[in-house]
């Protein structure tokens, strides 16, 4: 096995998360698409196998400014802290799938950095040597991939860095060791009568002498996201910039557990309401009663499944720009429920069918977003003989998709392109071209048509679709080819 760990020194502040370990989660749920086993630590020492403590949902976040809080990213190493979130990740059985072990951390890398996120990143036959070679000098190797490169690395490096007490640190300097590989050199027996023996399981953790096991954190069933700032949001165009994160977030999520996702939910949390007749409340960890803000709900459909975080984005900015916050936002939210199978498209040699289905989905989800849910329709077919019925409105997507049908007569039957909105009554024609074809339905839902339908020719030139009412004997014009 071999291990890679992400040391993130200013996690929850870059994250603008309301707790450390909601945010390590969100990168966590992100990180599941390079790995199958997926670890933390929070700064505390607590790992993800261990329960939050009570009330850890109300630690308060260090914030940032939703326009500029995230950090450029990249190899930090201002200061070599120990009490740092950590991130393992299993790659030995993703090397093949991502190019090699060099190329698959080098895009982890990239996609922290692009995400934003000040990291250091190691490569151990360890998860314990992956961490102490994450905090090394920047001037140190970091990446080793066999043991006997591990203990020619751990040699050379300062003994500071072992996570141990620190008054075993100060009793092997004053016995004049300064390098790991010296303490390594000692005789177990005498380290375990002088140290106890937690400090020699730990050297041989380190080493890869003994089993290093890390319980594996498991994805959500459902997906949830947050974002809390610490100045008010007055503007929803200054939300695309944490929204951004959250959804490259999300796509992680997604690829990870290797499905799609039709629709998806923002919540814009607010402060301060004039209108408190939707507010909430719950018992914080004080035991006070406090208001809970009112949320704008903001629902994100797609015509089609998807896990293409620049389309999120692309709909979701269409949709803020429509919304008129009633009050400041204070917290953004991302959640999801439901999901389905990724969606394969199969392109032909020259992908022009592929590409303009493609391009044609993407419009209607961009108007669908824009316009609202109920502004965007497909036609479908429905079972009934009368023209005016034979057809209902329903989201654009797979639902719209009409079953294939056998053959019937009115399928083969000759129909206009276009219907009026409600029959007009018209003076007899002069000149029939087709028919009579009688439809005869409707007498179990009280709107019964007795009708004999015709082609003819108007006056001027025009093929129009008519039929004389049974019942009252009038002429009415109901379709026109155009």
């Amino acid at each position: 096995m071999l291990w890679s760990c992400i040391r993130l020194p200013a996690l929850v502040r870059e994250a603008l998360a309301a707790s450390e370990r909601e945010a390590i989660e969100r990168l966590a749920a992100w990180a599941y698409q390079w790995s199958s086993l997926v670890a933390y630590r929070l700064s505390d020492g607590t790992h993800n196998d261990a329960p939050a403590p009570p009330g850890a949902a109300a630690v308060a976040s260090t914030g940032g400014n939703p326009a500029g809080g995230l950090a450029s990213g990249g190899d930090n190493d201002g200061g070599d802290r120990a009490d740092e979130p950590l991130l393992w990740l299993e790659l030995g059985a993703s090397n093949a799938l991502f190019g090699g072990h060099a190329a698959l951390l080098a895009r982890i890398r990239a996609e922290l950095t692009r995400l934003g996120y000040s990291h250091r990143c190691a490569l151990a036959p360890s998860p314990t040597a992956a961490a102490l070679l994450a905090r090394a000098p920047a001037t140190a190797e970091r990446c080793v991939f066999t043991r006997s490169q591990l203990r020619t690395q751990l040699a050379r490096l300062p003994l500071t860095l072992l996570e141990q007490p620190p008054q075993i640190l100060a009793a092997l300097q004053a016995a004049g060791l300064r390098r790991i590989g010296e303490v390594l050199a000692l005789p177990a027996a005498a380290l375990a009568r002088r140290f106890g023996p937690q400090c020699c399981a730990y050297l041989a953790r380190l080493t890869g002498d003994a089993s290093d096991p890390l319980t594996a954190w498991r994805l959500p069933l459902q997906y949830r996201a947050r974002c809390e700032f610490d100045q008010d949001v007055h503007d929803t165009t200054a939300l695309l910039f944490p929204l951004q994160r959250l959804l490259q977030e999300f796509q992680g999520y997604l690829r990870g557990r290797d499905v799609s996702v039709q629709n998806f939910t923002l919540e814009l949390e607010h402060h301060g309401a004039a209108d408190h007749s939707a507010a909430h409340h719950e018992t914080g960890a004080t035991g006070r009663s406090t208001p809970l803000a009112r949320s704008t709900s903001l629902p994100i459909g797609l015509s089609a499944p998807g896990r293409d975080a620049a389309r999120f984005l692309l709909l979701a900015r269409e949709r803020l720009q429509g919304v008129a916050l009633a009050a400041p936002i204070r917290a953004l939210q991302l959640s999801a429920e439901h999901f389905t199978a990724p969606a394969i498209e199969q392109a032909d040699l020259f992908g022009g069918e592929a590409q303009q289905l493609g391009e044609l989905t993407q419009l209607l989800d961009r108007l669908h977003a824009r316009l609202g849910e109920q502004s965007v329709q497909s036609y479908r077919c429905h079972a009934d003989h009368r023209p005016e019925r034979a057809w209902r409105t329903v989201p654009p997507g797979p639902a719209a998709a009409q079953p294939p049908q056998p053959p019937t007569l009115a399928t083969r039957a000759v129909r206009p392109a276009a219907l009026l909105p409600a029959p007009r009554r018209i003076a007899p024609p002069r000149q029939i071209l087709s028919g009579p074809e009688r439809i005869e339905s409707g007498w179990w839902d009280g709107a019964e048509a007795l009708r004999d339908y015709y082609v003819v020719r108007a006056e001027d030139g025009a093929r129009q679709w008519v039929f004389r009412d049974l019942s009252d004997g009038g002429w009415y014009l109901q379709g026109l080819w155009v």
